[in-house]
């Protein structure tokens, strides 16, 4: 009985692997095509499809999140979840509600538009949003 069940585990645990997280998972590699560490990517061409694109922008963003809220008693620092980041507000609205300042340095980038500053990094040639700051 015991063999059955491990038979059994380890076919299921087979399908999974091969069938269920590559789905899962192909999102992600499908947005990081045409960048890496020997062409790396364009700040320029990355930043305006992160603002539209709500698919390339959550490949794109860190799984969990930096979250920095500067209160009254000094900055505070959270880790949000992909599940609770997903569906808000595309970064191109907020920049048309509030308009957009950036800055870059090698390798970094901020994007200041309304009351949060965005952090971005070139992580082996490809851009990401590593941490939001209010």
């Amino acid at each position: 009985m015991f063999y059955m069940l491990l038979a059994g585990a380890l076919v299921g645990g087979m399908w999974y692997s091969t069938r269920l997280l590559p789905s899962l998972t192909k999102g992600v590699q499908t947005m990081r095509k045409g960048c890496g560490p020997k062409a790396p990517e364009s700040f320029d061409a990355f930043l305006p499809r992160y603002q539209s694109d709500r698919m390339f922008a959550n490949a794109r963003t860190t799984d969990p999140l930096e979250k920095v809220l500067n209160g009254a008693e000094g900055p505070a620092t959270t880790m949000v979840p992909r599940t609770e980041y997903r569906s808000q507000e595309l970064l191109g609205d907020i920049v048309k509600k509030h308009g957009m300042a950036v800055r870059r340095e090698a390798g970094k980038a901020e994007v200041d538009a309304g009351p949060l500053t965005y952090r971005f990094r070139l992580q082996g040639g490809c851009w990401e949003l590593w941490q939001a700051e209010s």
